[in-house]
């Protein structure tokens, strides 16, 4: 029987894939795939804002949310139609230590790309494509400052283009609550001083966060097979699992 019209032949694209040495994968950018590992934070830290994350409100809705940016247009997060219910918005960067540091924003042939804003110097092939770049200079406090404010279990979304390591070192206080952590993780060395992969991870072992799955893959760009970065999601290991056995 031929299938129905506007329906798809799953094992005919998973062939035509296989062919092409492709597979499809889920879209784990969803709020349904987040709430299947059970999470309940009390709060959650949105770190490096931009326009939003509404997959993170809609998962959490019941929860407080601290949006923290450097840039004042991501106030507007707030107002959107994906806006969580209960908000408050942070205009500054975080970091491992109290401070002002520049913030070099990129503009393309199409504006301001806000979400390419960086503390860190780009060194990647992206940045050959920039017509301009804006700088600013903006305060940098720690999220164990902010996260002081808010009791509670915490749930924490890093995306700040190669800064996330130093987001990390202003939280140790922060992590020893936190129940999983969303963040970017380079696998280029797209900015200049990146903390490599393994010090990410590292640190957040360190905190009892595991790796746990991989939320969406940036390629290289050049329609090669090299990932360029990830979103990496970390939660608790389970307390009842075995204890890590230490190698020698």
């Amino acid at each position: 029987m031929a299938p129905e019209p506007n329906t798809i032949d799953r094992a005919q694209v998973n062939r035509f894939l296989r062919r092409k040495g492709l597979t499809a994968n889920a879209d784990k950018s969803r709020a349904e795939h987040l709430q299947c590992f059970g999470l309940a934070p009390d709060v959650v830290f949105d770190v490096g804002v931009d326009t939003g994350t509404p997959m993170l409100y809609r998962a959490f809705p019941n929860a407080r949310f601290a949006l923290i940016d450097p840039r004042p247009e991501s106030r507007t997060a707030l107002t959107g139609a994906d806006a969580p219910r209960d908000a408050q918005f942070f205009e500054t960067a975080l970091g491992a230590t109290n401070g002002t540091l520049t913030l070099t924003i990129p503009h393309s042939a199409k504006g301001e790309q806000g979400a390419m804003a960086s503390l860190r110097h780009r060194t990647d092939r992206l940045s050959a494509k920039f017509t301009k770049t804006e700088t600013r200079q903006v305060p940098v406090t720690t999220l164990d400052s902010i996260a002081a404010q808010f009791p509670g279990r915490v749930g924490l979304k890093i995306d700040t283009e190669g800064y996330e390591d130093d987001v990390l070192q202003g939280a140790t206080q922060t992590l020893l609550r936190t129940d999983f952590v969303i963040l970017e993780m380079s696998l280029t060395q797209r900015f200049a001083g990146l903390a490599p992969p393994s010090q990410l991870i590292t640190r957040l072992a360190a905190a009892g966060l595991e790796f746990r799955d991989v939320l969406r893959m940036t390629g290289d760009g050049k329609g090669g097979g090299a990932p360029r970065l990830m979103d990496v999601l970390f939660t608790r290991w389970p307390a009842h699992a075995p204890a890590p056995t230490t190698v020698s």
